[in-house]
């Protein structure tokens, strides 16, 4: 049996710890239990390196969790369970269903999480939201799509990294096969049908035979026809956050499927081309969330009014889309500064390109191929930080200058010199760092 524990603590990017860290121990606080679900936990038991989003479910009140989510106190531990207390990670968004009891999260860092009440489903038309009860943990994990998303695993400090799999999903992923786990589970949630054919791609698994036989009814009866519009959007930001998207995207538009998500989508030519030269550029720049220039190489053919629209569905209508919208008319504000004669000089270009967003950046890297931006772009992006990885730290402390503010803005005056070549001998690098210091060298010895 897998240690969850370390899995967690090797697997999980260092934010991604953190909140999970954080959010128990607010549910321990709160005397909730709280897990770990879904693909987080078919994932780190596939050994993946990167786990994409955290799905977590209490059992009990979500909203009590939310409460202090918001709060930037952190919490104590409860008698009998000491941690470590650390600072709550910022949260950049937070939205909450009310009626689905799940609240979905963005936090500093690019980290993706939903934390869900724990419940039960009563599906009454396909396509229809059903009705929701509380439950248990078990009750909900069997209300769930596949086998190998319905596995927990216990973050409550007395049981914490127990695997609950009451549905035997670990077998199903020792046989590569996706399962699912009742015969109405394409009906009842269409949206499950783009879940499995995703999922099939991306892990290479196949589908166990009776799920085919449901999905192949499923199809044959075009249940895919009444996905539920927040499902679609869901969907359509699932698909394009696939490291491969443009290919899934082929595969749904020759099957038909893209109707289900958006007519008009499915009705408009989409540019394949531009799917791979973004993964060909974000390999360039690891770490960088490329799922903003995904949707828009999805949406580049749509008419202006439906495109601003399908932006809306997919992002909501906080930062993100704000950011999204202007995305073109700042690259072009971008790019036409790095052609001018003002980028010439390195400081320029630092100081031009210090704050833009990583993925705008990219945006700039896939489609401003002109020599001059590409150039200056590739220097900022890789040779600037080479040179400040470089800067004479150990020098000013050795001068005698304190860790503070101002040795950071004499670094930076020092950094900003060596860009434009007017720092270049040892000798110049002594004399600046006397001159901005302010540290004059010691009076000769009579």
């Amino acid at each position: 049996m897998a240690d969850y524990n370390f899995l967690m603590e090797s697997r999980l990017s260092p934010e991604q710890f953190r909140f999970v860290n954080h959010v128990s121990r607010i549910a321990a606080h709160q005397g909730l239990n709280l897990y770990l679900v879904g693909g987080a936990v078919r994932d780190l038991t596939l050994g993946q390196h990167r786990i994409r989003d955290l799905d977590l479910v209490v059992e009990g009140s979500l909203s009590r969790i939310i409460r202090q989510l918001k709060s930037s106190t952190p919490q104590k531990p409860r008698p009998g369970h000491p941690q470590t207390v650390e600072e709550p990670p910022p949260v950049d968004h937070l939205e909450v269903d009310e009626r689905r009891g799940v609240a979905e999260l963005s936090l500093a860092g690019g980290v993706r999480a939903e934390i869900a009440a724990a419940r039960r489903e009563v599906y009454g038309k396909p396509g229809e939201p059903p009705e929701i009860y509380p439950a248990d943990i078990f009750e909900d994990l069997r209300r769930r799509d596949f086998s190998v998303n319905a596995m927990a695993i216990s973050l409550h400090p007395n049981s914490r990294g127990l695997l609950l799999d009451p549905t035997n999903g670990i077998a199903d992923l020792e046989r590569r096969e996706l399962r699912g786990l009742h015969s109405r589970t394409f009906f009842e949630d269409p949206s499950r049908i783009y879940r499995l054919l995703r999922l099939k791609h991306r892990l290479q698994f196949q589908i166990e035979e009776r799920t085919q036989r449901w999905l192949d009814l499923a199809l044959q009866e075009r249940a895919w026809e009444s996905v539920e519009p927040g499902e679609q959007a869901r969907e359509l930001a699932a698909i394009l956050r696939e490291d491969d998207c443009g290919r899934v995207l082929r595969m749904l538009k020759e099957r038909g499927l893209l109707a289900g998500l958006d007519r008009k989508l499915s009705a408009s030519k989409i540019a394949y081309d531009r799917f791979d030269k973004i993964r060909s550029a974000a390999r360039q720049l690891p770490g960088v969330d490329v799922f903003l220039l995904n949707l828009h190489a999805l949406l580049g053919k749509l008419p202006p009014a439906h495109r601003n629209f399908l932006a809306k569905r997919v992002l909501g209508s906080g930062k993100t889309l704000k950011f999204f919208l202007h995305l073109e008319a700042e690259a072009d504000r971008l790019a036409r500064a790095l052609s001018s004669p003002k980028a010439a000089q390195p400081s320029y270009v630092y100081t031009l390109l210090a704050n833009v967003p990583p993925p705008l950046l990219l945006f700039l890297l896939v489609h401003y191929p002109a020599a001059k931006v590409q150039t200056r772009l590739k220097n900022f992006l890789f040779k600037f930080p080479a040179l400040r990885a470089r800067l004479p730290r150990a020098e000013l402390l050795s001068l005698g200058m304190e860790p503070g503010p101002k040795l950071e803005s004499v670094l930076e005056r020092i950094f900003l010199d060596q860009l434009d070549g007017k720092i270049r001998t040892a000798a110049q690098l002594q004399k600046a760092l006397r001159d901005y210091s302010g540290i004059r060298p010691p009076e000769p010895l009579p």
